[in-house]
């Protein structure tokens, strides 16, 4: 049956809430490259406020995982929602009292970095603990990659209108608001978690998780090609406002465009796989990020707005149907008292790499220009594939 997560009550009122605080993330996401290459008219600087947002995924993202089997995951996200609100606030507060700069930006991108690393792999393991019956868990994933996309599609354009109509501080200050409903689903619903009743030590537990993703050879390429995508295709999000520049007259509503073009990729790609799931997910997988690097490396080749933003829908359709499968077949195969640990990795997989990409592709983009900047990030996918469609070889 088609969406048939929406049966489950508590869900269907998450997935909702959850919409509400993506479009606010997106509206504040675009609303920040925006005001960052306003203040700093730097390519890196702007891949140096990504990384720094990304970069506490290093140390403390398989922790939250250990914590996520251990601690009540409803309350790890709930509190990781009220820290991010509070740095929306504080950002939105500095816009209008006009002292505003970057390494105030860079500072809350921080906090909210080490927030998102405790409760990215909690809100993983949640999703099981939102269902009564876990035969929809493959559709409850892809419902959740469809309002996350479509927050995509309508975050951006909200933020273009709002940045071209009133400025930065709205944006800011929605996505603040935006987190108040999440945290009272959060509060309310259901608790269907059992934490895991262990003394053993930290690095001890973590080590299990680690000895089953060596044991499943599916899960550990499936890791591999999380790292690989994040490394080489998230990062061209963080170069809109300098392509957005190039292209457009009114940089904030042609970066709102773009950003757009990538959201509506993404909402057909999660609405094809809400839809059906594939049998067969691997060979999507890789085809999928194949056709993402040809469709990046396009798009460093193209001189029109006309022509980029196809080739971003494409892009954002890729993206989404190979993290989704990559989610949804490791969720399959891991057990309930190891999920937590198994999706930190999984969350370190797609968040640790992304700090170095960004810093990357700003770098190339300073100095090399824009072109060469998606270049690079598009033939690393097409390898990333091509190495991936050899380790499938034989098996």
């Amino acid at each position: 049956m088609y969406f048939e997560a929406f049966r489950e009550s508590d869900y269907r009122r998450f997935w909702t809430a959850q919409f509400i605080s993506n479009i606010g993330s997106w509206m504040q996401n675009v609303a920040q490259g925006w005001l960052v290459y306003r203040l700093t008219d730097s390519a890196f600087l702007l891949g140096f406020v990504g990384f720094a947002s990304s970069v506490p995924a290093l140390v403390l993202m398989l922790p939250g995982g250990v914590l996520a089997d251990q601690l009540n995951r409803k309350r790890v996200v709930a509190v990781s929602q009220i820290a991010q609100a509070l740095c929306a606030l504080f950002l939105a507060l500095s816009i209008r009292a006009n002292r505003i700069t970057v390494w105030q930006i860079v500072a809350a991108a921080v906090v909210v970095g080490i927030a998102q690393s405790f409760s990215a792999p909690a809100f993983q393991a949640m999703i099981i603990d939102l269902l009564e019956e876990r035969s929809r868990l493959a559709n409850a994933i892809a419902m959740n990659s469809l309002q996350f996309n479509f927050s995509r599609v309508i975050g951006p354009i909200l933020a273009g209108a709002t940045l071209s109509a009133w400025g930065s501080f709205w944006c800011f200050l929605i996505n603040a608001l935006s987190f108040l409903p999440l945290v009272w689903v959060l509060v309310r619903t259901k608790n269907r978690q059992v934490p895991l009743q262990t003394s053993a030590a930290l690095l001890s537990r973590l080590a299990e998780g680690f000895r089953f993703v060596r044991r499943d050879r599916v899960a550990m390429l499936l890791l591999a090609v999380v790292a690989a995508a994040s490394l080489f295709g998230y990062p061209y999000l963080n170069l809109m406002p300098v392509l957005a520049r190039a292209l457009f007259t009114d940089d904030a509503v042609g970066m709102g465009y773009l950003m757009s073009g990538v959201g509506a990729g993404a909402l057909a790609g999660a609405l094809a796989l809400s839809l059906r799931t594939p049998r067969r997910a691997i060979p999507v997988i890789v085809g999928s990020i194949a056709l993402f690097g040809a469709a990046l490396s396009g798009a460093a080749l193209v001189r029109s707005a006309a022509a980029v933003i196809p080739l971003f829908v494409i892009c954002g359709a890729t993206m989404v149907i190979s993290f989704a499968l990559c989610n949804t077949t490791i969720q399959q195969r891991v057990p309930d008292e190891l999920r937590g640990r198994v999706l930190s990795m999984y969350t370190f997989a797609f968040f640790a790499f992304i700090p170095f990409g960004n810093l990357a592709a700003g770098i190339v983009a300073e100095h090399r220009g824009i072109a060469a900047a998606l270049m690079m990030l598009g033939g690393g996918m097409l390898l990333s594939a091509a190495l991936a469609a050899f380790a499938l070889r034989g098996r």
